[in-house]
């Protein structure tokens, strides 16, 4: 089997510290297994087949190719799976597991699996209407499909009343970016003297107004005697309806 270590390596056009840093395995322990003076351990032989796609068979014994014979798709498919990166081969794995557990049960069908991302969810809702207390800190932690949350978006804040329909119904969740200002037209959640709204920020030549979507609702006129605070900008909303 020495030998035909040797002739592998040589095949490949790789010197002993290159062959050896692709498997793992220190300069001088190639070496000395070239040699014949350690013998190759299970854990080498597979090691070395699977990193250079060599025919088990032949490292072994000498029968057959050097190289495992493997198709046009096989081939496509290794270079797929080289191109992941830790994440997605991990997101892979939640797949396939998933799969395995469908499949076990009988059930027949393929999960479509769908990329999840975590926000936390304010509990206390931001008002469409009247006026809701915002300023607490009870939130639960909650998954939505990945493509349906803004990236830039911080937490959610689930929404009571309909004044800000037809955009906006009320238990609607939306995702919010943190930030201290506006810009004119812009969405946002308001804590205004104690209470959470969710309106549009509109600039008007005495001031500014909190506005409702929904024509019933009179606007909110911001005085000097105000307590306002701007918790941040709406990016997107999720309903679960």
């Amino acid at each position: 089997m020495n030998e035909r270590l040797r002739e592998l390596r040589d095949h490949l056009g790789l010197s002993q510290k290159a062959f050896g840093d692709q498997v793992d395995i220190g300069q001088s322990t190639i070496a000395m297994f070239e040699k014949g003076q350690r013998s190759l351990r299970d854990i080498h032989i597979k090691r070395i087949c699977t990193e250079f796609n060599v025919n088990e068979k032949w490292l072994r014994t000498g029968e057959g190719s050097m190289f495992k014979e493997s198709s046009d798709s096989v081939d496509t498919l290794h270079e797929i799976i080289r191109s992941f990166d830790i994440e997605q081969l991990e997101l892979m794995k939640d797949c396939l597991n998933m799969i395995i557990k469908e499949k076990e049960s009988d059930k027949g069908s393929i999960l479509n699996f769908q990329r999840t991302v975590t926000r936390p969810v304010y509990d206390l809702p931001a008002s469409a209407g009247t006026g809701q207390f915002l300023d607490g800190y009870s939130y639960t932690n909650m998954e939505f499909p990945e493509n349906a949350v803004p990236p830039s978006s911080t937490f959610g804040v689930r929404i009571a009343g309909d004044s800000m329909e037809p955009e906006y119904f009320d238990q609607d969740i939306v995702f919010v970016r943190q930030q201290p200002t506006l810009e004119n037209g812009d969405i946002g959640i308001f804590v205004l003297n104690g209470e959470g709204y969710l309106k549009q920020f509109e600039i008007m030549d005495d001031g500014y107004s909190l506005v409702s979507l929904n024509s019933k609702y009179p606007d909110i006129h911001i005085t000097e005697g105000c307590a306002i605070r701007i918790v941040g900008k709406v990016l997107g909303k999720w309903s679960d309806a």
